[in-house]
């Protein structure tokens, strides 16, 4: 092998190593996550929040672990859901690995109203990132993409 395809090897093999090592594939065996408390200032009621795990599938498959307003809110493996009961009021959810950045979505929850909050890991894109877009996403998406989404997966806990 020539030296620059060498240098490209050892660059991929170290990158994959750095995204082990830096959490990106951790699991935490029997963990589970605590109902997120209500937010600080909440209003009056509660709503509905559906959280579906869309991520493609990987050689190392884990759990995507949210957190809202900083606590833990859900545990899913790749293409499940969970319907949910969160307070009325404003909700940052995020993973829990990256508690900052730009991997966040926010919402301010009506009482009665329903949500569908989205997390996926896109493999094909992981390889090309920056250029390519980011390759972990989490998203509030309409009734309708969420109704798509959820028919070729399964309910947590269900069998």
């Amino acid at each position: 092998m020539t030296s620059t395809l060498r240098r490209m090897l050892a660059a991929m093999a170290a990158l994959v190593w750095a995204l082990g090592a830096s959490g990106c594939a951790s699991i935490e065996s029997g963990a589970t996550p605590e109902p997120a408390p209500a937010a600080a200032a909440p209003a009056t009621g509660s709503a509905v929040l559906y959280v579906i795990n869309a991520s493609g599938p990987t050689l190392f498959p884990t759990n995507h672990e949210l957190t809202d307003n900083g606590h833990a809110l859900s545990s899913l493996p790749r293409k499940t859901w969970v319907k949910l009961t969160i307070a009325a009021g404003p909700h940052e959810f995020r993973f829990r690995q990256f508690p900052t950045g730009r991997r966040v979505a926010r919402l301010d929850a009506q009482a009665g109203a329903t949500y569908y909050l989205v997390s996926a890991y896109n493999p094909g894109r992981s390889w090309a990132f920056p250029l390519g877009g980011d390759p972990l996403v989490i998203k509030l998406v309409d009734a309708t993409q969420a109704q798509a989404l959820m028919a070729d997966m399964r309910e947590q806990g269900a069998r």
